[in-house]
C-alpha cells in the first residue's frame, strides 16, 4: 500500500528540520558550500527528498535568510511591546537586535554574507516571488528601526537635520558594526568589559541623535530671530 501522506503539520516540521540543517552549512561554508546533497546528507535523507519541499538550493538559502529576519523582528516588537516611552522602546530595540545576534549567531552571520546572489540576480526567474519575500522581510527590520527612531525623536522634540531614512540607516549601519567587531574578536581584544562597552556606544549614539538635531526649543529660538 502506498505509504502515508503527511499531514501539514508534518510538512512544516520537515521543511524546519531541512531549513536547521541548511542554516548550520550556510554559517559554516557559505552559500557555495549549500548542496542539495550535502543537505540531504545532513539530515539523514536523499537529495530527492529535499526537492519534495525546494525547488532548488536558492529557495533554501532564501527561506532560512527570510526565516531569520522573521525572528529577528518578532523579537524586536516583543521586547518594545514590554516598556513604554520612546527613549525606553529605543534602548530595547538596540539591545535586543545586539542580543538577538549573540544568540542567534548563525541566523546573523547568514543574514549577513556577502557572497550571496541579490535580488536583481532572480529576476525573470522562478525563484523571484522568494527574492522578493526576503527583500520585504530585510525591509521590514528597517522600518520598525524607523518606526522606534521617530518615536524616540518625538519624545525628545528633536527634529533631525538629516533624512529620517538616512538616519535610521545609520542605525543599522552602527548596529552591524558592533557586532562585527564582537565576531571578528576586535571587541574582546581591546575591551575587558563588553557590557560596559555595549552600554557606552549606545549613550554615543543618543548623543549623536541629540547633536545632529534641532529641540522644538531651539527651532522657536531659530525663528524668532529670523
Amino acid at each position: 500500500m502506498p505509504p502515508r501522506e503527511k499531514t501539514p503539520a508534518e510538512k512544516a516540521a520537515e521543511k524546519a528540520r531541512i531549513l536547521d540543517a541548511a542554516l548550520d552549512i550556510l554559517a559554516a561554508d557559505g552559500y557555495e558550500g549549500l548542496t542539495m546533497r550535502r543537505l540531504g546528507q545532513k539530515i539523514g535523507a536523499s537529495a530527492t527528498k529535499i526537492y519534495l519541499y525546494f525547488v532548488n538550493k536558492d529557495e533554501v538559502y532564501l527561506s532560512v535568510v527570510i526565516e531569520g529576519y522573521r525572528q529577528l523582528c518578532d523579537s524586536l516588537r516583543q521586547a518594545m511591546e514590554t516598556v513604554s516611552g520612546g527613549e525606553a522602546q529605543f534602548d530595547a530595540f538596540l539591545h535586543t537586535y545586539l542580543e538577538f545576534a549573540w544568540s542567534h549567531p548563525t541566523f546573523y552571520e547568514v543574514m549577513a554574507l556577502k557572497k550571496v546572489p541579490m535580488q536583481a540576480d532572480y529576476a525573470g526567474t522562478e525563484m523571484e516571488e522568494v527574492a522578493r519575500r526576503k527583500y520585504e522581510a530585510g525591509m521590514e527590520v528597517f522600518t520598525l528601526t524607523r518606526q522606534v527612531m521617530e518615536h524616540y525623536l518625538s519624545d525628545k522634540g528633536y527634529t533631525l537635520q538629516v533624512s529620517r531614512d538616512a538616519a535610521a540607516f545609520s542605525i543599522i549601519v552602527f548596529l552591524n558594526g558592533l557586532l562585527n567587531t564582537y565576531y571578528n574578536k576586535l571587541a574582546h581584544t581591546v575591551f575587558s568589559d563588553l557590557d560596559q562597552l555595549l552600554g557606552d556606544c549606545i549613550r554615543l549614539l543618543k548623543n549623536c541623535f541629540r547633536n545632529s538635531a534641532l529641540s522644538e526649543g531651539d527651532q522657536f529660538q531659530g525663528k524668532s530671530g529670523e
